[in-house]
């Protein structure tokens, strides 16, 4: 083989398999909504004149504090591996500027508490809570839960008191997390406040995901609730048992109507975590 081809066999090698191939998210920087109202992460924020440290400062923001983004600046700032944009926001009748890692990417009460939500990014691939009263730090907490987006926060309480002892608060928090096979999956992280206001992560689960032509499907089942059959997808009822979340995934293939698979794993509750028993 001529010095010329194999050059060339090695350019489009190279080109058709890169040795440092990237996920589609390497570069991705998660942002704030323009237009849309957040609450402040930190405690004892600037709100600055420019998009700079070295900016003077026009007043001081509490944790918990609400603002709305009013724009996003070009300027980028790397604190503690985690990247964001700097915003113009408004808090009350002052307008100034905040970096992205000092506010809250999602937020929701909880009775006379407040969560509050921050991607730490793709780099650390890890979710923050605080768990706040007022202008109160109470707790936080951080867990590794993988490359997450900013596109699909959502959240739901979930009944407390089917489980003996019951820990004073039960929620799940949703989120989009990129993937290789496919964008990205949703996943729900259930998580626990303890008698004594300490964030707990249970466990996580897939709702649903999809690798054509094999896809998967998931329901969680409380004490109190019962999973109809359904006899098109050969599922069988399922009934709540005490103190235990069941969580029944269903494989199945698109090109294939006959093929269907049940999975169970159960979570059962020991008055402080959720221990898992998986069974066919």
């Amino acid at each position: 083989m001529s010095g010329y081809k194999s050059l060339l066999y090695i350019l489009v090698f190279l080109y058709v398999f890169p040795i440092f191939p990237q996920n589609h998210w390497d570069n991705y920087i998660h942002e704030k909504t323009i237009g849309s109202t957040y609450q402040i992460f930190g405690d004892n924020v600037n709100l600055r004149e420019a998009d700079n440290l070295k900016s003077k400062v026009k007043k001081k923001l509490s944790i918990g504090s609400a603002i709305t983004v009013l724009a996003k600046t070009n300027h980028i700032m790397e604190q503690d591996s985690v990247k964001e944009y700097w915003y113009e926001v408004k808090s009350e009748k002052e307008t100034g500027y905040i970096w992205g890692g000092l506010i809250a990417d999602y937020s929701f009460p909880i009775e006379d508490h407040t969560i509050l939500c921050r991607n730490l990014g793709v780099k650390l691939r890890k979710i923050e809570l605080k768990l706040i009263q007022g202008d109160k730090l109470l707790s936080q907490s951080k867990w590794e839960v993988g490359p997450v987006s900013n596109e699909s926060w959502k959240h739901q309480i979930y009944p407390s008191t089917e489980f003996t002892p019951s820990p004073k608060f039960l929620f799940g928090l949703t989120y989009l997390v990129f993937s290789e096979i496919e964008y990205g999956y949703t996943n729900e992280q259930l998580i626990t406040i303890s008698p004594d206001k300490k964030l707990i992560s249970q466990f996580s689960w897939n709702p649903g995901s999809c690798d054509p032509p094999s896809c998967a499907e998931s329901w969680l089942v409380f004490p109190n609730e019962t999973l109809n059959a359904d006899i098109k997808t050969q599922r069988k009822t399922t009934k709540g048992k005490k103190n235990t979340i069941q969580e029944l995934t269903h494989s199945f293939d698109i090109e294939d109507s006959n093929f269907h698979e049940y999975y169970k794993s159960e979570y059962i509750w020991n008055g402080t975590t959720f221990q898992k028993k998986e069974s066919q």
